[in-house]
């Protein structure tokens, strides 16, 4: 994870942010948002790790590719019943990062965006993905049907938080595309320019792909 030096005000304006999303409180360790991963003591990540289930009819909606305000704000509704009913659990990671993946991604889908905001929005998902992946850490080992799938979600988060940084990087910098890769923006291939927001969308979709496998 990069931070500049003038994005700094932006990332420690997103700290308060972070340590609500990350279970952290004034008794725990300081966070270091230079670090790989958050130390975590989360109770509730150390029972047997659930798929998502829609308490009401058996059944979670699946998370369309496209998503509209009711959805995102049906979703933030689910997030907070599940840490009141059950502590911040995959799960609850689980559907964190991809509302986060979604706010992430519809300010780098445009063609201009606010660097400071995407850092903000940035180190907000670097910090969850870090502490879903100390839960998944401290899940009991004999549930192997539901690691697999939260370690392949989990995969596609960490991808997608690489080419996050490549886009903000390139933004930063002002790179301009080449002659080559101008051929490819807005085409099929854009997901192979490097800090494209074909890149992003691309692999926001894989995402949203593995998260709608924890639905069973």
């Amino acid at each position: 994870m990069f931070i500049r030096k003038d994005a700094l005000p932006a990332v420690f304006s997103a700290l308060c942010l972070v340590l609500s999303l990350s279970g952290c409180d004034d008794k725990s360790p300081t966070v270091d948002l230079f670090a790989t991963a958050p130390q975590s003591t989360n109770e509730p990540c150390q029972r047997q790790p659930e798929f998502i289930i829609d308490q009401n009819n058996g059944r979670y909606p699946l998370w369309p590719q496209s998503d509209g305000a009711e959805n995102i704000n049906y979703r933030t509704n689910e997030l907070a019943k599940i840490e009141k009913d059950q502590g911040k659990t995959l799960k609850y990671y689980s559907l964190a990062i991809v509302i986060q993946a979604n706010k992430t991604t519809q300010l780098l889908s445009e063609e201009s965006f606010i660097p400071q905001e995407a850092q903000l929005q940035a180190t907000a998902l670097y910090s969850l993905i870090a502490a879903a992946q100390e839960c998944y850490k401290a899940a009991p080992p004999s549930s192997n049907t539901q690691l697999t799938r939260y370690s392949f979600m989990l995969d596609a988060a960490n991808e997608y938080s690489r080419f996050v940084e490549e886009r903000i990087q390139r933004h930063w910098d002002k790179t301009p595309y080449s002659q080559s890769e101008k051929t490819q923006i807005g085409g099929m291939s854009e997901w192979m320019v490097k800090g494209s927001a074909g890149k992003v969308i691309r692999a926001y979709n894989k995402v949203i792909d593995d998260f709608n496998q924890l639905i069973h």
